[in-house]
């Protein structure tokens, strides 16, 4: 099971990175926007790995 939630807290982060990584040209409200939910759902996924997974241990 601690497999599972590791992956799963993995592809949270990496979904994050995605949404950091990204940029729309002539958008920059947007592009900010982007970066915040980016930075967001990485920190949900650390949390994640954290306190479910317990990987940081």
């Amino acid at each position: 099971m601690k497999i599972i939630h590791t992956i799963v807290g993995m592809v949270i982060i990496l979904i994050g990175i995605a949404f950091i990584s990204t940029t729309i040209f002539d958008a920059p409200v947007r592009n900010v926007m982007l970066k915040v939910y980016g930075g967001i759902i990485v920190f949900v996924g650390t949390f994640y790995l954290k306190k479910i997974a317990k990987f940081g241990k």
